[in-house]
């Protein structure tokens, strides 16, 4: 199949200017003007392949007169909801200074091509068909990492990410969390729906904060207890849909070993008040309220995002089923085609002058199937007239007669 190009007209015109840049890009925003994103989800995009040359980095003159001809002012790259079934390098060539790549919602199968992004701060492959993470050796600029919605079993070939802060792992198939201690700095861990029965392997996760290991098979309390009283930095927690949440001592025994200040998306204990000497008692209940607010706020966020989640996987399998439908029926359409044109070419000329009429190939050539369907239309029995029954008992009888003679010749389709 023939590549398909994106030309230079198709990229300029989804270019847009952001609004604003994160913190953590290390991007000067001041000084060298403004910084783009370039939108091309749902393009059915299966391939990065252009028809045009992107530009040699001269910098933006008086005699700029496109974008492309400065590809290091894109920071933002969506290719989400696409048909891509790999990220090739030479695709992502031109865009040395991204910042955030988004190809979520296609069928990627590994992370070859996003070693040729240095500067890579976030990188969302949610909902593709990545089985292992061996291919991130070389991202040690990933700050986020979204593989939710994946295929992935193992974690043990995880590569030292030494700045990576969040990983969202959620809905696959791990049945153990060894290789997440090789992220030193990791801040916030999203690894529920799968098949864990253990979070052993974040004891040398220090500096967590926010732990969500919700629906997996986790139900031993000493082992979880051990590992808590280690994470001294961690604020939430997200236990819920475990067996260990039946244990007796399930919140006491957690709230006991451990400072957590919302456990299953819940305040589970007052925010600590720092004394100040002549501090306004009432600016710092209005603070302790803010604070409280904002954690609120952010759990309901990280809830609300897992269903959104789950609609999207729900989605995905459909739009999956929907395409295996059209591939099976164009299929069966060139099996039918090739019958029909075997049949056509045994036809005599006598035939051949009855079969002069273009419509005849809009429809099927009679099967048995079309014929049973004529004789049931044809079949049709006497109407029976039952306006003059009154009783009960009788109406029974005349609908019981009614039914078993309309299933006497409702057949089955062939």
């Amino acid at each position: 199949m023939a590549a398909t190009y994106l030309t230079e007209d198709f990229v300029e015109k989804r270019l847009r200017a952001l609004k604003s840049l994160q913190d953590g890009w290390a991007v000067d925003q001041y000084g060298t003007g403004k910084f783009y994103e370039l939108d091309l989800k749902m393009c059915q995009i299966k391939d990065l392949s252009y028809s045009f040359e992107w530009g040699k980095e001269r910098g933006i003159t008086s005699r700029t007169r496109k974008l492309t001809e400065v590809p290091s002012k894109i920071l933002v790259l969506d290719i989400s909801l696409n048909e891509l079934i790999a990220l090739p390098a030479e695709g992502l060539m031109p865009f040395k200074n991204l910042r955030a790549l988004d190809a979520s919602l296609n069928q990627i199968t590994s992370f070859q091509g996003i070693e040729v992004l240095p500067m890579l701060y976030s990188l969302n492959l949610s909902h593709n068909l990545i089985r292992n993470v061996a291919g991130l050796i070389n991202s040690g600029s990933l700050v986020e990492l979204n593989l939710s919605m994946n295929n992935i079993t193992d974690l043990s070939r995880m590569p030292s990410m030494i700045n990576l802060r969040v990983l969202n792992i959620n809905n696959n198939d791990i049945t153990s969390l060894d290789g997440v201690s090789s992220l030193p700095k990791l801040k916030e861990l999203y690894a529920q729906r799968n098949n864990l029965v253990s979070i052993l392997h974040l004891t040398s996760c220090f500096n967590l904060q926010v732990l969500n290991v919700a629906d997996n098979r986790i139900h031993q309390m000493e082992g979880v207890t051990d590992v808590l009283s280690r994470l001294s930095h961690l604020q939430a927690l997200c236990l819920h849909g475990n067996p260990i949440e039946r244990s007796y001592d399930y919140q006491s025994g957690i709230l006991s070993c451990s400072s957590v200040m919302t456990l299953d998306n819940i305040s589970v204990r007052p925010l600590a008040r720092k004394q100040v000497p002549m501090r306004d008692p009432h600016s710092e209940n209005i603070s302790s309220l803010q604070e409280a607010a904002r954690q609120a706020f952010d759990e309901r966020i990280r809830a609300t995002r897992s269903k959104v989640d789950e609609k999207i996987r729900f989605l995905q399998k459909r739009i999956i089923a929907i395409q295996d439908e059209q591939k099976n029926f164009e299929a069966k359409m060139k099996t039918d085609l090739d019958g029909c044109l075997r049949y056509l070419g045994t036809l005599t000329d006598g035939e051949v002058e009855k079969v002069k009429d273009k419509d005849t190939f809009s429809t099927e050539f009679p099967t048995a199937r079309d014929g049973m369907r004529t004789y049931r239309s044809n079949y049709k029995r006497d109407k029976n007239d039952y306006t003059g029954v009154k009783d009960t008992d009788e109406v029974l009888r005349c609908a019981y007669n009614e039914l078993s003679g309309e299933q006497s010749t409702n057949w089955e389709d062939i």
